[in-house]
C-alpha cells in the first residue's frame, strides 16, 4: 500500500485535532467543575439528571409548603393556648362565686371579668396571620366570627290552627311580633286557648315542640322560658314596642315593664289569637360562625393532603349535640352573676368544663398535626439530600480523576504534535523560503 505525503498529513492533523479536542473538553470540565456540560457529553446521564431536577423542584415546593404550614399551625397553637388559659381563669372565678360565701358586690365585679373575656375571645377567634384569618377554614379572607342582631322577626305558623275555615282565611301579617334576646334554643310559643292579650293562653317549648311548659297568659311582652326545660336565656316575645316599630295598636293600660295585665276593653284590642297558632324562634346566638366548615389542606406528598387549620366552629361552638357554644355560656354566666344567682352559676360549671375540654381536644389535634409535618419535613429533606447526591454523581467532576486525565491529555497532545512534526517531511517550498 502506497502512503503519500497527503495521507500522512491528514492522519497527523486528525490525531492532533482529537488530542486537542480531548484536552479542551477536560479543561472545560476543570473550569466548570462539572462532568456534564452539554447533552452530547452523556445523553443518558443528561436525561437522568433532568428527571432528578424535576423531582427536586417538586420536593422543594412541598418542603416550602410544609414549612409555611408549620408556621401557620404554631401561630394557631399559640392562640388556642391563650383561649385555654383564659377559660381556666374563668372557671376559677366561677367556682369562687358559686358558693354562698360570695355576695352581690363581688359577683358584679366578676361579671365584668366575664364580659371582658367574651370580648377577648371574639378577638382571638378573628385572629389573623398576615391578611388571612386563622380560624375561618378555607374562607381565610373572611372573619371567622360575626355578632348577630338581638332582634329577630317572629315566624308565624298557622298550620296548627284547629278550625279549617279560620286557618285558610287567616292573614299572619296581622300578628306582627319580634323576639328580643340571644339563645341557641329552638323556642316555640303555641296558643292553646284562643283570645286577645290577657285572655289567650299559651305554652312554651325550648326544644322545637318536643316538650311544653304549663299554660300561661299571653301578654304584649311574653318571657320565653320553660321552667321545666333548659336554662333561661332571657328571650322575650314582643308584639309591639314603645317606639311603635311593629305597628300593633295596644291599649294604654299595658305596661311593658310589668308582667301584670291591667283591665281593658277587649273590643279595643282588635287582634284575636286563634287556638293552634305558633310563634317560632330560630336559634340566634350572640356570636355565630362566619367561616367555612371545610378546612385548609396542605399537600405533603403526591396525592396526599392533611388539614392544617382549626375552625372556630369546632373550637368555640363544638360539634354535634355535645358541642358547647362558649359565647352563649359566658353570656349566661354573666347574667347569673348580675342576678346574684349562685345556683345558676354552679349549674353552668359542668358546661364550662366541657368547653375547656373542647379547646384542649383541638389543641392536641394541632400539636399532632405539627408533629406530623415535622416528620414530613425531615423525610423530604432526606429525599432532597439523596437526589442532590445522585445529581452530583451524574454531573459533578471527580477533581482527582480529572487532574490525572488532564495530565494524560496534555502528554498525548504533545506527543501528537511531536510525532506529526517528524512524519511531515519538508517540501521544496520549505527550502525556497
Amino acid at each position: 500500500m502506497r502512503v503519500t505525503e497527503v495521507t500522512k498529513r491528514d492522519h497527523v492533523v486528525d490525531n492532533i485535532q482529537r488530542s486537542s479536542g480531548k484536552l479542551q473538553d477536560i479543561q472545560v470540565q476543570m473550569a466548570t467543575g462539572r462532568r456534564l456540560n452539554k447533552t452530547s457529553d452523556d445523553p443518558i446521564g443528561a436525561a437522568r439528571s433532568q428527571d432528578i431536577v424535576t423531582t427536586m423542584s417538586s420536593q422543594t415546593q412541598l418542603l416550602q409548603n410544609v414549612e409555611d404550614n408549620i408556621g401557620w399551625l404554631q401561630r394557631s397553637e399559640l392562640e388556642i393556648g391563650g383561649i385555654n388559659e383564659m377559660l381556666g381563669q374563668i372557671r376559677t372565678l366561677a367556682l369562687s362565686q358559686s358558693g354562698s360565701d360570695s355576695n352581690e358586690e363581688t359577683r358584679q365585679m366578676v361579671a365584668r371579668e366575664f364580659s371582658a373575656a367574651s370580648r377577648t375571645l371574639f378577638d382571638i377567634g378573628n385572629a389573623r396571620e398576615g391578611k388571612l384569618y386563622l380560624f375561618s377554614g378555607i374562607k381565610s379572607l373572611s372573619p371567622a366570627l360575626k355578632k348577630n342582631d338581638i332582634f329577630q322577626p317572629a315566624k308565624v305558623e298557622k298550620k296548627g290552627v284547629v278550625q279549617k275555615d279560620i286557618r285558610e282565611l287567616l292573614d299572619v301579617k296581622q300578628f306582627r311580633a319580634q323576639f328580643e334576646g340571644f339563645s341557641t334554643n329552638n323556642y316555640r310559643i303555641k296558643v292553646t286557648k284562643g283570645g286577645v292579650w290577657g285572655q289567650a293562653r299559651v305554652k312554651i317549648s325550648d326544644d322545637d315542640g318536643r316538650t311544653w311548659s304549663k299554660e300561661q297568659t299571653l301578654r304584649p311582652v311574653t318571657h320565653v322560658f320553660n321552667p321545666d326545660g333548659k336554662f333561661n336565656d332571657q328571650v322575650v316575645l314582643k308584639f309591639s314596642d314603645q317606639e311603635g316599630r311593629l305597628g300593633n295598636v295596644l291599649p294604654r293600660q299595658f305596661d311593658f315593664n310589668s308582667e301584670k295585665s291591667a283591665e281593658f276593653d277587649i273590643d279595643s284590642l282588635g287582634i284575636l289569637f286563634p287556638e293552634g297558632i305558633e310563634f317560632v324562634y330560630q336559634p340566634n346566638p350572640e356570636v355565630s360562625y362566619n367561616g367555612s366548615v371545610n378546612k385548609k389542606e396542605a399537600l405533603i406528598s403526591n396525592g396526599l393532603t392533611i388539614p392544617v387549620n382549626v375552625t372556630a366552629q369546632e373550637l368555640l361552638f363544638g360539634e354535634g349535640e355535645n358541642g358547647v357554644d362558649t359565647f352563649s355560656l359566658l353570656a349566661a354566666m354573666e347574667r347569673a352573676l348580675l342576678a346574684n344567682d349562685g345556683t345558676a352559676i354552679a349549674n353552668r360549671l359542668g358546661q364550662l368544663e366541657l368547653a375547656q375540654n373542647q379547646i384542649l381536644k383541638q389543641q392536641a389535634d394541632v400539636g399532632n398535626t405539627i408533629r406530623e409535618l415535622y416528620a414530613t419535613q425531615a423525610k423530604l429533606e432526606n429525599q432532597q439530600f439523596e437526589k442532590e447526591r445522585q445529581l452530583s454523581d451524574i454531573q459533578d467532576l471527580d477533581i482527582a480523576e480529572a487532574t490525572v486525565d488532564l495530565k494524560v491529555a496534555e502528554a498525548n497532545n504533545k506527543l501528537s504534535l511531536n510525532t506529526g512534526a517528524r512524519l511531515i517531511q519538508p517540501t521544496l517550498s520549505d527550502f525556497l523560503r
